[in-house]
């Protein structure tokens, strides 16, 4: 009788130093997944934010290409790119330096 007696304190101890293993086990993997959650959600800040420029640099490039060829865009490109004016028009520069 004292052979089942003493196997009964062996076995709750095995029991309660599995269970603390487990415990740390799925305190371990809580962590881990938090930890990737926390950088998959930062990566999907980031896509987010990249998404949201594109949108705005297709828009800005659409209204450039819905003016392409209108008389405004052609004044804008004349002056700008090859430096023509009205005739009656005066430019001076200011060579300063300061703006």
């Amino acid at each position: 009788m004292k052979t089942a007696e003493q196997k009964k304190p062996k076995n709750g101890l095995f029991i309660k130093i599995a269970a603390i293993a487990f415990a740390v086990y799925l305190l371990y993997s809580l962590i881990s997944m938090q930890a990737s959650i926390s950088q998959k959600q930062n990566e999907l800040d980031t896509r987010h934010q990249q998404y949201t420029e594109s949108l705005i640099r297709n828009q800005e490039l659409q209204k450039t290409l819905d003016s392409y060829g209108t008389d405004e865009f052609l004044e804008e490109q004349a002056r700008e790119k090859l430096g023509y004016a009205y005739p009656e028009e005066h430019f001076y520069i200011d060579v300063s330096g300061t703006d």
